[in-house]
């Protein structure tokens, strides 16, 4: 992998929000425990996963795509305490729970569904799993649209394909 691949994916790992704290959440009226909070943090480092996923699959050739997964993923397990707080969650449940979602908004993604369909149905699954109350989805959708680095994902991948070509 070229030194340029390495250090986009880790440019890649710190676009990635950090553990947020249920006073952070209280910014956008949600009022949560440090569990619920916790499961907020598993979203969004599962959304923009998914739209790393994407973004280098679809721009970068093999077997400099593979480099980079593993080389992400290397890195997620690296903070998995540190920067994601997430010291009393397996990863390898969390990589599992993570493929399933991937599947589901890979499916609205393959139909023809914009960025803020596959965040609608996260924040609806925050809301299936009793992380949030129905009446705070629309707050919840707003945490996932300020916090997933979708458009930053895609111009870092963008510069490194540029720069493959």
């Amino acid at each position: 992998m070229t030194e340029q691949a390495q250090e986009t994916a880790k440019a890649l790992v710190q676009l990635i929000p950090p553990s947020v704290a249920p006073d952070f959440l209280e910014e956008y009226g949600l009022t949560l425990t440090a569990q619920q909070a916790q499961a907020v943090t598993k979203e969004l480092l599962a959304l923009s996963l998914y739209w790393i996923t994407c973004a280098v699959r679809v721009s970068i050739p093999e077997p400099v795509c593979s480099r980079m997964h593993e080389a992400i993923h290397g890195q997620v397990h690296e903070k998995w305490g540190s920067r994601f707080g997430l010291v009393h969650v397996p990863i390898d449940e969390f990589y599992a729970e993570m493929e399933s979602k991937h599947r589901v908004w890979e499916d609205i993604a393959q139909q023809g569904g914009e960025p803020i369909a596959v965040l609608s149905v996260a924040a609806e699954g925050l809301e299936d799993d009793h992380v949030i109350a129905s009446h705070d989805r629309q707050n919840m959708l707003a945490v996932l649209l300020d916090l997933v680095p979708v458009d930053e994902i895609g111009a870092l991948v963008a510069e490194l394909e540029e720069t493959l070509r």
